[in-house]
């Protein structure tokens, strides 16, 4: 798995795999200055009494009440930014995923057929359920995240298992549907669920790495299809 992780940074300098990269970059920012804004209009226009307690609360501290405020809805938005970029960016680079895996079969792998075509509302369809599965898992993780967060590192712990598994579940099928049908690819991948826990929480932990982070996605597609051809030659041995 080194080695394959290794061959797939060895090959950032790609242009193919650059320009990739750059699309991803700006959209997934463009997301999130929406997000931002959007919450941050939420807070502005919502009333203090619409939420239980608040109002009191804000009559009790006073003027502390404001920087209090401000520095929760910052932390909040921070712990929401880090919860959701890997999923964000991964669904975004999923839309050009056939030009980093056609850039690393083309220099690692030719010879191979042509890629089973994978239509836009297939892959519509499959960011949205991926999207649908990281709500889903956040909500279920959040009491525990809430729970943990001053209880180092099983924090850590707990981010780096849920996002390793999303991680890995999306980059993994992504890459291998494009030569498997979709039950094939979900077999696969559950009958390496340890392996692949493993890449994607070292995917995860890139993407904890200020800067590195922004290399992320298309380092993942590209070390996840070496993942794919070496478990594909593995079971045809």
């Amino acid at each position: 798995m080194i080695a394959q992780f290794m061959k797939a940074a060895a090959q950032l300098d790609d242009p193919r795999l650059r320009r990739v990269l750059w699309l991803g970059i700006l959209l997934s920012l463009l997301v999130f200055i929406g997000l931002w804004a959007g919450l941050w209009w939420l807070s502005a226009v919502l009333p203090l009494d619409a939420v239980p307690g608040v109002q009191w609360l804000a009559d009790t501290l006073g003027a502390a009440f404001d920087w209090l405020a401000g520095l929760l809805f910052v932390g909040m938005l921070l712990l929401l930014t880090l919860m959701l970029f890997p999923a964000v960016i991964t669904v975004i680079v999923g839309f050009f995923l056939d030009q980093v895996a056609d850039a690393v079969e083309a220099r690692h792998y030719p010879g191979l057929p042509a890629p089973r075509p994978v239509s836009v509302p297939e892959t519509v369809v499959s960011s949205a359920r991926f999207a649908l599965v990281v709500l889903a898992v956040n909500l279920l993780a959040l009491p525990l995240y809430v729970l943990l967060l001053f209880v180092p590192p099983m924090n850590l712990v707990l981010f780096y298992l849920v996002n390793g598994y999303l991680i890995s579940r999306e980059y993994f099928e992504m890459v291998a549907q494009r030569r498997l049908d979709p039950p094939a690819a979900s077999r696969l991948r559950r009958g390496h669920r340890g392996r692949l826990q493993l890449a994607g929480m070292l995917l995860t932990l890139l993407m904890t790495i200020p800067l590195v982070n922004l290399l992320t996605p298309v380092l993942g597609t590209a070390f996840m299809v070496h993942v794919f051809h070496g478990l594909t030659a593995r079971r045809g041995r």
